[in-house]
């Protein structure tokens, strides 16, 4: 793909939210120029690009026809993962989703990823997507790091909400099972983007999120929290013990 598509060769749905993504950006970007903090700005940078996905998505769905859109709403959950779950959204920020289903239809599903992936492109998005049953992330999450820690910050945007609860009791019982070798696997990772990355002592310009000091070891933190302790942030797990109260309120 070269980039995409102009305005008169997509569905009105699209031309309608490929000028949202222009208008989200421009909102965004005031908001930031007017001294909002930087958590408020991604927050509302989140709330509006979700609205985006899920009119993309309700209208792929009428796309669809009614048989293949009916396998779609009774097998299917939309997941918002990575940043994008967690609600830390920057103007260009990757949209990561998951689309997680239960097995049943998948030539439905199939169709389904293909036509948001191709929309959500086409409104100007980058779009990093999954599709994948909650046994298959289960699965993948015992073995990569990084899938799993995108996984910690799953949020339902759409359908199937016992499927997103039930690979969360998955994850759990991971991590309460593999506790040590799950901390070890995430720290591994983390230690081998930074090196990736350059260290900051070595950088003129260094990479404000995967450079050492960066926003991914405030992530790692709040990762090794769940593992550990069972917190959802840094607050609760300065109240469980595991981290002090100035160092909570240094990472909000």
């Amino acid at each position: 793909m070269t980039g995409p598509a102009g305005a008169a060769t997509v569905r009105p749905a699209v031309s309608a939210a490929a000028a949202g993504v222009v208008a989200v950006r421009t909102r965004v970007a005031a908001q930031h120029a007017a001294g909002a903090p930087g958590m408020a700005t991604g927050g509302l940078a989140t709330e509006l690009f979700e609205r985006v996905v899920l009119d993309i998505w309700s209208a792929a769905l009428d796309d669809l026809g009614d048989e293949t859109a009916a396998g779609v709403r009774r097998s299917v959950a939309l997941v918002a993962v990575g940043g994008f779950g967690r609600r830390e959204m920057a103007p260009y920020s990757d949209i990561d989703l998951m689309l997680l289903h239960d097995a049943s239809a998948p030539v439905a599903v199939a169709r389904m990823a293909s036509a948001i992936l191709r929309d959500l492109y086409d409104c100007g998005l980058e779009v990093g997507q999954s599709v994948r049953t909650p046994s298959e992330a289960a699965r993948l999450a015992r073995e990569d790091a990084t899938i799993l820690s995108a996984l910690f910050d799953m949020r339902l945007l759409a359908g199937r909400a016992d499927l997103v609860a039930g690979l969360d009791v998955r994850l759990r019982s991971l991590m309460r099972r593999q506790q040590r070798a799950t901390v070890e696997r995430l720290a591994a990772a983390r230690e081998e983007e930074a090196d990736r990355f350059g260290h900051t002592v070595s950088l003129l310009q260094p990479n404000v999120k995967r450079s050492p000091g960066g926003l991914r070891d405030i992530q790692l933190v709040r990762w090794l929290g769940r593992v550990t302790h069972g917190a959802e942030s840094p607050a609760d797990l300065a109240l469980l013990g595991g981290l002090s109260p100035r160092d909570a309120e240094g990472l909000r």
